[in-house]
Formats: structure tokens, sequence, C-alpha cells
């Protein structure tokens, strides 16, 4: 844990990194220097919080830390101050020279795509969201359970990968998508297989490998036991992992002719105009690469392990939005009869059912 001491009105205050992050020191490039507590602590809450401004981003960080009683004894000034750091590091403001040395160096994770300024509808108030490069990098954050589902959420409004985890959550479990997805992933950070040093796609592969390694260790596991131990009975822990990944072949859509596969995409995660748009609007222009890149591994893995030839699209229809509001035509006698009970219904409703002659 690293301490910053910080001054405030009153008092000085160790402040620790809030979330930490087990990227190892250098692999993010703005995880470097003496401001990195900031930037680390600003993106996280970022992805937890979602689209949000500098002031909220603030409060959600410290309160998240610190009591009512804490803040209050800190003074005001504390949440301002946060805010204005927030700031820096978002639109990189210039740095100042002191006779030869240089001060004030903040990251412009603006114009280095790790996050998108989304709203600014009122002057000097700005709107914000993590971009996918944050995403990936916020794989390496420390989460609690609660924290990891919010993250995983807030992600899948602008990335395929995430809404592709987040149906899965959704259909298996969080302790399958954290085996198979998050754990694996960062097993290769900390070996510092996954840098971001250069271009952030060069991992895409890495990633997409990270699962299918998995895929492979569960099935050859299973087999394995059922060779040697003469037993079909697997352990009940390996048992789930198999209907889990049964689950999870049948919510993965590979196709060689990969052409018309971004829209069905779409078309499947986000279902409604608002969250198409948002997709649309805010999301990486590569993030259509990586998952791809992950089905593809997760389908030819999941037949190559069990030794099935492996088809060249998937097998399951694709289960398209269903469209609602859709009225059934009907014949026109029913119609008919229809029209007439509804005539009815409301001159009973105005006259009275028992006195209303219907000759008249």
């Amino acid at each position: 844990m690293v301490q910053i001491v910080l001054k405030t009105d009153d008092l000085y205050v160790e402040e620790p990194i809030l979330w930490d992050n087990i990227f190892p020191y250098g692999t993010i490039p703005i995880f470097v220097g003496k401001k990195r507590k900031h930037v680390m602590d600003l993106l996280s809450a970022l992805e937890l919080r979602g689209a949000s401004t500098t002031s909220e981003l603030a409060r959600f960080a410290i309160e998240s830390h610190y009591s009512k009683g804490q803040i209050k004894e800190m003074g005001k000034s504390l949440l301002t101050r946060r805010g204005h750091y927030y700031l820096n590091h978002l639109s990189g403001r210039e740095k100042k020279k002191i006779g030869k040395k240089t001060v004030g160096m903040y990251a412009n994770l603006l114009k280095t795509n790790y996050v998108k300024l989304i709203d600014s509808s009122k002057s000097n108030i700005g709107v914000y969201f993590p971009t996918l490069l944050t995403h990936l990098v916020s794989l390496g954050y420390v989460y609690t359970y609660d924290e990891t589902c919010a993250f995983i959420k807030n992600a899948s409004r602008n990335s395929l990968y995430f809404a592709f985890l987040y149906d899965i959550m959704n259909k298996t479990s969080f302790a399958f998508v954290k085996e198979f997805f998050l754990d694996p992933i960062k097993k290769m950070i900390k070996q510092n297989r996954i840098r971001f040093d250069d271009d952030f796609r060069l991992n895409f592969d890495i990633i997409a490998s990270a699962t299918a390694l998995k895929i492979m260790e569960i099935i050859q596991r299973s087999e394995w036991w059922i060779r040697s131990k003469g037993d079909t009975n697997l352990k009940t822990g390996d048992l789930k992992l198999l209907k889990e990944l049964d689950v999870l072949i049948q919510n993965t859509w590979f196709d060689l002719q990969n052409s018309k596969l971004l829209s069905k995409w779409v078309g499947l995660y986000y279902p409604t105009e608002e969250q198409k748009w948002f997709y649309s609007q805010h999301s990486d222009f590569s993030d259509a690469q990586l998952i791809y890149k992950v089905m593809r591994e997760i389908h030819v893995n999941y037949y190559g392990s069990y030794g099935q030839k492996i088809p060249t699209k998937y097998q399951q229809k694709f289960p398209f939005p269903i469209k609602r509001n859709r009225k059934k035509k009907t014949k026109s006698t029913n119609s008919a009869f229809h029209n007439s009970m509804m005539a009815k219904k409301l001159r009973d409703s105005q006259y009275g059912s028992k006195n209303y002659d219907w000759e008249t």
C-alpha cells in the first residue's frame, strides 16, 4: 500500500491508494510517477460509478474511503481539490517551469484514449466514461465481489467483450466468469505477458488465449479422470464447470464469415435503441476485434479439446431480441364482434345497461 501525505486545512492525512492494481509497476505508462495515485483512483472510480463529472468522481472516491465524520473534519476543500486533480489528469494541464525544473506533470487521459467525454452540455462541466483501454487496464484492480460486478456491468455499456461477460455471468455464475476470464488474464498480467506500453490491441490474442487455455485445462482434466479412474462421477466442482461450459458454448457466436456478426452482436447485447446509440457513440473501433478473437478461441478450443471436428460456425440459432407490442391480425368476423362489444360497453358506461334501448 502506497501512502500519500495529503495536506488539508487543519492536519496532514496519510491517504492510501483506494484501489490497488496488480499490474507490475511500469506496465501502464500513466500509473508511473508521483501523481499516479490520483490517476489510478480516478479510472477505478469511473469504472465503478459509470458516467460521471469530476466532482461526482471525487465525492465517490472520498466517500468510499472515509467516514462522514472524517470528511467533515478534513473540510470541504478536500472534495474541491480532488475534483481539480481529476480535471487536470483528464485534460492534461500544461506543465509549469520553475527555473530549470518542470513541475505539474499530469496525464492527459482524453488524449491518450483512456477516457471519453460523452457530454458537455454545460460550460466547464463534462461527463466522462472509460474506454475499452481503461476496461482492460481495470482488470488488474483488486475489487470486491460487488465492485467487480459493478465494473463488468458498467463496462458492458460500450464494450461487446464486457457485454458478453455480463451476459455469461447472468446465465452461469460470477465464479465461472472469474475462473475462466478474469483470473487467467490476471495471471498473465503478473507474468508481465500483457503490457500497455505499445498498442494495447496487441494484447487481444493473449486475452483470448488465456480463456482458451482454461477451457482446455478443465476438459482435459475431466477426460483424464474418466480414463484413469474409470469413473464418470466427476468432482462436484468440475461437473458444475462442465455444465457451465456448455452454457458458454451455447452463447458463443463464432463464424468464419464474420461480416454480419457485428450487427448481430449489437442487436443481441444492446436490445434498446438507447443502448445501441450509446454503444455506437462511445465504443472503440477495435472492440469487434477483441470479441471476435475471444469467441473464436472459445469455439475452437471447446470442440478441439473434446476431439471433435471444429464447426466453421456456431451450431445454435442466434437469439435475436424479441420484438414486442405486435398485434396479431384477426378475422373480419371476430373484428366486427369485437367492435360491437366495445360499442356496447361504451353505451353502457354512458347510459346504463338496463335502461338503454339498443334499437333506438
